[in-house]
């Protein structure tokens, strides 16, 4: 029998039913679930944000402390609740059990970290070039945060986004995604229940007219969004156009260079943990992974042998180790990409467009010999796809990993401390990797990328106050 789950926006507090304007069901299992969402328009994005607004007076009103003391109440139920959230974010989207509770933690862990930052806003004082007068440097908050996030990270990312902006005393308006609204409306409702005033947080819900409806509504201050490229170009040339700061960021096509002096049996886990945990649906996923030829052909048949011990199937089975993809979209837009390789000249040597998977699942596939000119070079499947690019040395990969317009992650594999060095001052990313995998961060440690991947000020950790505060400067003579 299907579970039918029926969602509202949350406007000022309260519950805002709608008709039903999206649809989204068990990726690995169709008739298991049945989600139904509304879908905002311009009024109800408008009212969204005019409850913020007054919400930003309510919060410096009430002060730093029970700012800290709600955030921490978030993360301290989100621990309470993580087996019910990580069943409900597989029954969704299509995540493993043991990926959905790792992500809830995450989620609580970060709550727990800007809880603190709340109470560490410190600015500075120093003695003013004329004498007798002084100098205050402190942070306030932007005001009205507009947060658009994504469904392969169902709560982390809108934690590390609405996190800091309710620490550094901002309120926010918040889009998800309409493939994981019912994750982001069991996390409203911890929001809600955590003694914040009424419109700190808003949700609304829906594809992406909703989100346009949100960025078209006067009175905000600040963009934060995570996903495509083609959206977020949209939305910066709109923030530019309005005067609005505004934080992007939009994926990569990862590279992994894997040198002969590797660890071959790790080489082969960041890889195979990079390319195809997940079911590749990661904005740090290794796409292109870069093989010195002297160990190519053996390092191959290792990632082979490891991808076939690997279980595709029902996230909420222990026993599964790749889940599905997260929607029939996506699956039939990641078949097309992978045929129009095929198309091309490129042959798997396991997975590809021939394969009988049902529903959303898609199994790993790899690609081998693929030139540096292949559409896997430059566009970002997002799924369990991969190709190696064989080269002869350390400055062909490094060649090969810069070459193309994305900087999100990328790592090396390599026992040494010359590569290691060179790797660390020449790679083109945001965020390096030695001998670990591309995908996998830290919640305290800064989050972006370069190129066309990030835009903007750097996201988690001590660096998210750059992107939520504004810098003000008080010179002061006493009479």
């Amino acid at each position: 029998m299907t579970e039918t789950i029926t969602l509202t926006h949350h406007i000022a507090g309260r519950e805002r039913a709608g008709a039903v304007g999206f649809e989204q069901r068990n990726p690995a299992a169709p008739d298991d679930l049945l989600i139904r969402g509304p879908q905002a328009d311009t009024a109800l994005a408008a009212e969204a944000v005019t409850s913020a607004r007054g919400a930003v007076a309510t919060l410096e009103a009430a002060g730093i402390e029970a700012r800290a003391d709600a955030l921490a109440r978030i993360g301290r139920t989100l621990v309470a609740n993580v087996d019910r959230l990580a069943l409900l974010i597989a029954r969704e989207t299509g995540k493993t059990l043991g990926d959905s509770r790792g992500e809830t933690m995450r989620a609580a862990r970060i709550f727990d970290f800007f809880a603190g930052e709340t109470l560490r806003n410190v600015g500075e004082r120093y003695d003013s070039t004329r004498p007798g007068a002084t100098v205050e440097v402190d942070y306030a908050p932007v005001g009205v945060v507009a947060a658009i996030t994504p469904w392969n990270f169902p709560i982390a990312i809108p934690a590390w986004k609405i996190a800091p902006a309710l620490a550094f005393g901002n309120a926010v308006v918040w889009k998800p995604s309409e493939i994981s609204s019912a994750t982001a409306a069991a996390l409203m409702e911890i929001i809600a229940d955590s003694g914040l005033p009424d419109g700190a947080v808003n949700m609304l819900l829906g594809a992406g007219p909703a989100g346009k409806a949100m960025l078209d509504a006067d009175d905000i201050d600040a963009i934060s969004f995570t996903g495509s490229q083609a959206t977020g170009d949209l939305i910066r040339a709109g923030a530019a156009a309005r005067s609005r700061r505004v934080q992007l960021e939009m994926g990569g096509v990862n590279g992994l260079i894997v040198m002969g002096d590797a660890d071959l049996d790790n080489a082969v886990e960041c890889t195979v943990n990079g390319a195809f945990f997940a079911a590749g649906q990661r904005c740090t996923a290794t796409s292109r992974i870069i093989v010195e030829h002297s160990i190519a052909d053996r390092f191959i048949d290792a990632v082979r042998a490891r991808v076939s011990a690997l279980k595709v199937g029902d996230p909420r089975d222990p026993a599964v180790h790749i889940g599905p993809l997260a929607a029939p979209r996506q699956k039939e837009l990641i078949a097309r990409q992978v045929a129009g390789l095929e198309n091309n000249g490129m042959k798997p040597l396991f997975g590809g467009a021939a394969q009988p998977l049902d529903h959303c699942f898609y199994a790993p596939t790899l690609f081998d010999h693929v030139p540096v000119d292949s559409q896997l070079t430059h566009e970002e499947i997002f799924g369990p796809v991969a190709g190696v690019y064989r080269v002869g040395g350390f400055e062909e990969a490094l060649q090969a990993l810069n070459g193309n317009r994305f900087g999100l992650s990328a790592g090396i594999c390599t026992r040494s401390l010359l590569y290691t060095e060179q790797f660390k001052r020449r790679a083109r990313a945001g965020m390096l990797m030695v001998n670990l995998p591309t995908a996998g961060v830290d919640y305290h440690a800064p989050f972006g990328g370069t190129a066309a991947s990030s835009y903007g000020p750097r996201e988690q950790g001590r660096a998210a106050r750059t992107f939520y505060t504004a810098i003000r400067t008080v010179y002061q003579k006493p009479l």
